[in-house]
Order: structure tokens, then C-alpha cells, then sequence
């Protein structure tokens, strides 16, 4: 009959492997993050290289991290080799390893539920992070990247996400990285509704940082996208004016702000554009605000006179202001964080047992068959119904009861050690 000794729990592991805002600057950071067209083929030589067999890429303005299921052995760590390969994709040519952080079993999924609740963010308890996780996760379920074990990780992270934004106090004060960008603007200038602002990128970032801004009074904006019907669309909701993607360097010398959030892949703004602004503008103040990464306003920016240039690791003394408020918020929500993780590892190590419980299933149920086989020869029909109803009900109240001690040791975290042994108990050869 056959054995158990397929079966080891340590080759079974969800985990998570990432850097972000807290482990590198944005610098070290943009090396690393991926295009939307990106994330399918690196995936996929993922898969084919390792024993990961679902995996979602998640790549945002502050973190790059690759959740993914490894069902079975690997030749190496599993981690090592997944920083090895995305070194090699990504054509980096300087070794960061150090800066990545690795969590599994309960650790990756509750990391998981912390990004997505806005806990992680650099604004806590911002909204646009799940949006964006939300993204990552539909972009890999859609190339068939992900199967049972993520889409329910996926699936109960969402559900987590919406009870800590509606049973805990984590959204007082900002909201969002763009809030903090007009919210610094508005310290810069003392009136914000006179100045003339220039939005690059009519992605989410982008609407929001325009929205605040209405808000706050500004009226005179330009809005400039590279597809232009998207421009046009943001532009008639909040009665700004549009610039062609081709010319927006023509009106940057009148602007007081301009506010770049697009996914180009290298600098829209040099320091070039802003010198011959400055040249036109008498040299008069101008905010630069890029929230894009990896950047999309050259570095030098910042070296010319009267020009301020802010990006995404540049607005911590804001966003600082808004932690103390947001502390209740965060203990609220790791409690919630923790029972949802709690209910998630359940149903994985139910999961990881499928394999052990299928074999004990069919080996008792095979020698149960073996024994009435030989009563079906003896006895007559009538009575050979009794004794093969009654023999059923026994085995399965037996594997029941077997089945039931085996999730409860389970959730002990058991050693190899005692799982050679339950191999061994259920072995069941002759």
C-alpha cells in the first residue's frame, strides 16, 4: 500500500520577499520595480526555475514584494534564489540582498494584511495601497499566476483590509502620500489659491493630489497626460486646462507647482527644462514635487536657485505629524490583523494535511475493503450489508477521530521529527 513518505510540511510555504520604503531609498528602490508588462514574464521564468507554483508581484512607489506558494523542494532557499533571478532581470549589477526582508507562514501573511490595511504605508493608513494590491493581484490571477492558496490569502486580505478601515480610528489625519505633497505645498506658500499648477500623470496619485488641491482654492491647473483622453476626462472634472504630452515643458515656467506621477521609466523633467523655466520666470519660487517612481524629475533639480524639489522619501517630517494620531488606529487594527491571520493558517495547514489525510483515508478504507471481501465469499447477502454498513461507520469514525488529532498536532508547528513518526505510523504496508 502505498506511503506517506512524500510528505513533509516544510516544503509546503507561503511566503513573501520584498523591499520597501523602510529597508532602501527610493534610489535603490526604482532598480527594482517593475512595468506592468514586466510582471508576466518574470513570473512566469519564476516558475520555471524554482518550485514556486502561484506567485503575485506586487510593484508600487514604495515597495516591490513577491508573495508567492513553493509546493514542493527546492535545490536552494527559496528566497535566495528569487533574489537571484529578479537581480538578474533587472540587470542590477550591485548586490542589495540585504536590504530585502523574507516572512513566511504566518509572518508573510500577516505582512500581507498589514500593507493592504495601510499599516506598512509611509502615510498610515492610506487608501490608495489597496488599490493598487487589489491591481497586482487581478493582473497575476488573470495570467493564471495564482491558484487555490493565493486567491483565498488575496481574498482574506481585502476582508481584513475593510475591517480595520471601518472598526478602528487608522484613517484620521492624511490619507494619502498626494494629500501630504499638497499639504507641503501649502506650508511652502501661504496662499495656495493663487498659484498655477502643472499635473503630469492622470493615474490615481495624480487625481488625488489634483482633488486636494481644488480643495485647498487652486484654480488655475494644467493636467497633461501621455493618452490624452484621460487627461481631457480629469481635466473637465475639476475645470483645469489641458496640455499636450509633447509640450508640457512649454508651460512649466508658468507654473508655481508642478507635480509629476506617471510610470515612465526615466526622467520627463531635467534639469535643463527647469533651468530655462527658471530663465523665463525671473527666477520667482517653484515647487517640484515627483511622485513617481522610479523618478521622474532629475535629482539635479534641487541644485538650482529658488527651486524646491520634494520626493517620495523627502515628505517624512509631514508625514510624521500624522503617526501619533494614527497609534490608537495601529493597535486596533493588529488585533484584527492577528485573528484574520489566525483564521487564514487554519484553512493553509488544513490544506498542507490534504495529501497525509487523502493517503490515511485510502489506506484504511482499502484494508477495510480487503477484509469484507472475504466475509462477501461466507456470509450471506443480507447479513454481508450489516457488517459492510457497520464496518464503514466504524472506519470513518476512526479516520475522523485520526484526522482530527492530526489537525490538532498540526497546529502545534511539529517537528520533522514527529511528522517521520505519524509517516511512519500510517505507513500500512504489509
Amino acid at each position: 500500500m502505498d506511503s506517506l513518505t512524500g510528505f513533509n510540511q516544510k516544503s509546503i510555504m507561503i511566503g513573501v520577499f520584498g523591499i520597501n520604503h523602510k529597508t532602501a531609498s527610493q534610489d535603490v528602490r526604482q532598480l527594482f520595480s517593475f512595468s506592468k508588462k514586466e510582471i508576466v514574464p518574470f513570473s512566469e521564468m519564476i516558475r520555471q526555475n524554482t518550485g514556486i507554483a502561484e506567485i503575485v508581484v506586487l510593484s508600487t512607489c514604495h515597495r516591490t514584494e513577491l508573495y508567492y506558494y513553493l509546493d514542493k523542494p527546492c535545490n536552494k532557499r527559496a528566497n535566495k534564489q528569487l533574489y537571484e533571478l529578479l537581480h538578474n532581470f533587472k540587470n542590477v549589477d550591485h548586490s542589495y540582498e540585504d536590504l530585502f526582508y523574507k516572512y513566511s507562514g504566518s509572518e508573510a501573511v500577516k505582512h500581507l494584511f498589514r500593507v493592504t490595511s495601510g499599516i506598512d504605508s509611509v502615510v498610515i493608513g492610506e487608501d490608495q495601497v489597496v488599490k493598487q494590491v487589489k491591481e497586482a493581484y487581478m493582473h497575476c490571477t488573470e495570467a493564471v499566476l495564482t491558484e487555490a492558496v493565493l486567491m483565498r490569502l488575496f481574498q482574506k486580505c481585502f476582508e481584513t483590509s475593510k475591517r480595520v478601515r471601518t472598526e478602528t480610528e487608522i484613517r484620521q489625519g492624511a490619507s494619502s502620500l498626494s494629500y501630504v505633497a499638497v499639504d507641503l505645498c501649502g506650508q511652502i506658500f501661504e496662499n495656495l489659491a493663487d498659484k498655477k499648477v502643472l499635473l503630469i500623470g492622470s493615474g490615481e496619485t495624480g487625481k488625488i493630489a489634483l482633488h486636494h488641491l481644488v480643495k485647498r482654492g487652486v484654480t488655475k491647473n494644467y493636467v497633461s497626460n501621455r493618452t490624452l483622453e484621460n487627461a481631457l476626462t480629469l481635466a473637465a472634472k475639476y475645470n483645469s486646462s489641458v496640455v499636450d504630452f509633447d509640450r508640457f515643458r512649454e508651460v512649466i515656467s508658468e507654473c508655481d507647482i508642478v507635480i509629476v506621477a506617471t510610470g515612465a521609466q526615466e526622467p520627463l523633467i531635467r534639469k535643463s527644462d527647469v533651468f530655462t523655466a527658471q530663465n523665463s520666470r525671473n527666477n520667482e519660487k517653484q515647487v517640484f514635487i515627483d511622485l513617481s517612481v522610479p523618478r521622474n524629475i532629475e535629482s539635479s533639480v534641487s541644485e538650482l536657485g529658488n527651486v524646491q524639489l520634494f520626493g517620495v522619501d523627502d515628505m517624512q517630517k509631514v508625514i510624521d505629524d500624522y503617526k501619533e494620531i494614527r497609534q490608537t488606529g495601529i493597535d486596533q487594527a493588529t488585533i484584527i490583523i492577528d485573528e484574520m491571520a489566525e483564521e487564514y493558517m487554519l484553512w493553509f495547514d488544513c490544506l498542507a494535511l490534504r495529501p497525509l489525510i487523502k493517503s490515511i483515508t485510502s489506506n484504511m478504507q482499502m484494508i477495510r475493503d480487503e477484509e469484507m471481501l472475504a466475509y462477501k465469499q461466507t456470509e450471506d447477502s443480507q447479513k454481508f450489508r450489516i457488517i459492510d454498513e457497520y464496518t464503514n461507520r466504524m472506519t470513518q469514525k476512526y479516520i475522523g477521530m485520526i484526522i482530527k488529532n492530526l489537525r490538532d498536532v498540526s497546529a502545534g508547528k511539529p517537528s520533522p521529527g514527529s511528522l517521520n513518526i505519524v509517516n511512519k505510523l500510517f505507513k500500512f504496508e504489509k
